[in-house]
């Protein structure tokens, strides 16, 4: 079960800006599996992974699948952050866990590691994406290991911000094609409007108890990211989206969170 919080609810009206480019990464570099580690001394421990799926299978990398349109698709790149996690009890029951953390899915699913307070919750709410008082941060003040370090290649140096969400692969519309992929698409929501809140949960309790780790799994269903009931991604048309073309940010921000799944 998840639920959608929009931060702006105008911005489908926002339909033009100038477009500014990034540079993707190289899909050749070698991906560094994750190192979190479980916090000690901590009441209880919240384990959460995000598993990437194409159609319920696991996602593999640099293959060729059909999107919802049958075009022929890869997904080369996937990185995403959660803000301000807290986990929800009951009615203004509220427990700070994380101010902000990254998830690369380069390698596959990621676990992380999150010290919580005993108890028993209904939910977890966070934002898909940097809060904007991290957003803006001098990001020389993390070092290497922390989710806003500048080696973790997220920072746009040249919007002062991060981006939120790194999509990236390759299309053709061609469905009979044989050729080799060479269009790419690259879509990084990122800045103040496409940073929305959501909350997850199966709608039984989540126990946290001292010195015991719970966990949470949450299914990333990516071919989903293309469509919803409401937002349609054509590749053809829209495959860009560095900071700006605010529409497009925004389909994608709201089909990834609509396309997890908890168990």
């Amino acid at each position: 079960m998840n639920t959608i919080f929009p931060r702006y609810l105008l911005l489908p009206l926002l339909t033009s800006m100038v477009l500014v480019g990034c540079k993707p990464d190289d899909p050749d570099e070698p991906v560094v599996p994750p190192t979190t580690q479980p916090p000690s001394g901590a009441s209880g421990v919240l384990a959460v992974s995000i598993v990437p799926e194409w159609e319920g299978e696991p996602l593999e990398y640099f293959t060729e699948y059909r999107n919802f349109m049958d075009y022929r698709t890869t997904v080369e790149l996937l990185k995403m952050y959660f803000g301000d996690v807290r986990m929800i009890g009951e009615p203004g029951d509220t427990s700070m866990v994380k101010d902000v953390d990254l998830f690369d899915l380069g390698s596959g699913p990621v676990t992380k590691y999150w010290p919580v307070s005993v108890g028993e919750w209904a939910k977890l709410r966070a934002g898909l994406g940097v809060p904007a008082e991290l957003n803006y941060a001098d990001p020389a003040n993390y070092g290497p290991g922390h989710p806003l370090s500048v080696s973790n290649g997220t920072f746009w140096t040249w919007a002062s911000g991060y981006r939120y969400v790194m999509f990236e692969g390759r299309y053709d519309p061609d469905p009979e094609s044989t050729a080799t992929l060479v269009s790419a698409y690259s879509i990084h929501p990122g800045m103040d409007p496409s940073y929305i809140e959501f909350e997850l949960g199966t709608g039984l309790p989540i126990i946290v108890t001292e010195g015991d780790t719970t966990s949470m799994v949450i299914h990333l269903a990516v071919d989903q990211f293309f469509h919803s009931a409401d937002h349609q991604i054509d590749l053809a048309t829209e495959n860009s989206a560095h900071g700006s073309n605010l529409p497009l940010q925004w389909k994608l921000v709201n089909n990834v969170v609509l396309s997890m799944m908890v168990e």
